[in-house]
């Protein structure tokens, strides 16, 4: 739609403008009505209209100091003059101010009509070519941008070139940097797009920096570089834009140069980063300051992976919680102290876990049952992006064998805990009070608890309860009536976590179970 203003002193041929044509169906909008030449300039300014049809005689301000101030303001603003028979010279001069025509009044319709026919071909040609200007304008950028990421090598003449197209396309700074982002992934247009967007609102509207596309990675040229504590903000704008796709990503950032011969190296650097993504990436955006504490940590006392594989076995053996994640951190550190690629890392790491379990069963062959969590257990692991992530599902895979290896030795106190928790689940169950009727020491039989179990005792207790909630809400029962069935007193806490350990909400869970 094309906006108009329309411009009179008289109120009825105002509104007769207004309503005597269908203006919609040629493709307009009236926005509004001024009636002087101040009431246009202020309704001018809030409404930006691409079409004015002026009144050439009015109070004050007349016609063509109103066109003089508004070609101020926007030399291809399009304008019609409306004027009586008597003022058929002025309105001569007002054409001379390039007004796009003149009506005489009484306003002939199908006149009106043949103006506005040819303003809006004239606007639409103007809207496209000033569209392909801003686009040519972007791949040009863009395309500058691409170079000065890639190429290093430049002679003088080169150099004061690039300074003079950079000049032009608004790319001279006096700082530089590179924010790099990649996907794992193959993912479709739509993923990138988001992406794209989400650093355009970031950094493009607020004048910080260009975005660019190359190899299949998004980034932005900075034009300051981005400080410490606005980086988490960025990590979690680009997660929040394409979360919802199940994306996996990793952010870089490049080296703080001042130079366009020093682009390259800005972007070298983050690339480089990107290579250490499953070492160093933790859910946060990379600098150099995370490589350069990584490589300095001493390593020098760590033992063979060999004898580190056994130690791992034992400690799942006595079911030493604390030793086995220590060990299986220690094992990593070894791996990267060698050298060890990301896939060498994986690839040794799950043939000692394989090891670890397949001593397991000859000791305990009542471990066979659950061969097939263990093996799919194994598969994920070897999906990690991070090696943190890595960590935490070696520790559950080897946790989870803790629960089957030596079932039969368990401490009676703990089955004697696990029987009360099993069959009192609804009741207000406290370590404390167990310890008292068990006769032991509340943390000593806290950690007894866990190093048989793998849980903490409340944790246990919540999954146990989260469990028998499942059960009523599959049976239909009310969420605030499970809440009190399974030994939450308050709604919103029960709601919290069932959703910690399900991953959705009471109420959503019993609409999917009754709609199956």
């Amino acid at each position: 739609m094309i906006d108009v203003l329309i411009v009179d002193d008289e109120p009825k041929l105002r509104e007769g403008l207004r309503t005597f044509i269908d203006w919609e169906a040629l493709g307009y909008r009236v926005v509004d009505t001024a009636a002087n030449g101040n009431d246009a300039l202020e309704k001018y300014a809030n409404y930006r209209p691409e079409l004015v049809i002026a009144d050439i005689r009015m109070p004050g301000m007349d016609g063509l100091q109103l066109i003089q101030r508004l070609r101020e303001q926007d030399p291809q603003l399009h304008i019609l003059i409306l004027s009586g028979y008597a003022d058929f010279d002025y309105a001569k001069k007002a054409i001379a101010h390039r007004a796009d025509g003149y009506l005489l009044k009484p306003v002939d319709e199908d006149e009106l009509m043949q103006y506005l026919h040819g303003i809006k071909i004239a606007i639409e040609s103007e809207r496209a070519s000033e569209e392909w200007q801003h686009v040519t304008k972007e791949w040009t950028r863009e395309a500058l941008i691409q170079m000065l990421l890639t190429e290093t090598e430049h002679t003088s003449e080169d150099r004061r070139q690039l300074k003079e197209r950079a000049e032009e396309l608004g790319v001279l700074w006096n700082n530089y940097q590179v924010l790099l982002v990649a996907l794992h992934e193959e993912l479709a247009d739509s993923v990138l797009s988001l992406l794209r967007k989400a650093l355009i609102e970031s950094f493009e509207l607020h004048d910080r920096g260009w975005v660019f596309e190359l190899y299949g990675q998004v980034g932005v040229l900075l034009k300051e570089p981005l400080l410490a504590v606005e980086r988490e903000g960025v990590y979690r704008s680009i997660q929040a834009a394409i979360g919802g796709m199940e994306a996996e990503f990793t952010v870089a950032l490049g080296t703080k140069v001042s130079s366009l011969d020093e682009i390259a190296d800005s972007y070298c650097a983050a690339r480089e980063l990107m290579k250490l993504h499953f070492f160093l990436d933790d859910g946060k955006l990379l600098c150099q300051e995370d490589a350069h504490c990584e490589y300095e940590k001493d390593y020098s006392e760590v033992l063979p992976s060999e004898t580190l594989a056994d130690q791992i076995y034992y400690a799942v053996d006595i079911g030493n919680v604390d030793a086995v994640k220590s060990l299986v951190r220690q094992t990593g550190r070894s791996f990267i102290k060698e050298g060890f690629t990301e896939a060498d890392i994986k690839r040794r790491f799950v043939e000692i876990l394989t090891s670890v379990m397949g001593k397991g069963l000859k000791q305990y062959p009542e471990m066979e049952q659950q061969s097939k969590l263990y093996s799919d257990m194994l598969t994920e692991i070897y999906h990690m992006r991070s090696i943190q992530a890595f960590y935490d599902k070696a520790d559950h895979f080897l946790q989870q064998m803790m629960t089957h290896v030596g079932q039969k030795d368990k401490h009676r106190e703990v089955k004697i805990m696990l029987d009360l928790i099993e069959r009192n689940f609804s009741d207000n169950l406290k370590l404390e009070t167990l310890s008292g009727v068990l006769n032991y020491n509340s943390a000593y039989l806290g950690k007894l608890f866990k190093n048989e179990t793998g849980e903490y005792f409340n944790t246990y207790l919540d999954k146990v309860r989260i469990e028998k909630a499942k059960f009523y809400l599959e049976e239909g029962f009310k969420v605030y009536q499970v809440a009190e069935k399974v030994g939450y007193t308050n709604v919103d806490y029960f709601h919290s976590k069932f959703k910690k350990y399900v991953g959705t909400s009471p109420s959503a869970y019993r609409r999917h179970a009754s709609s199956e």
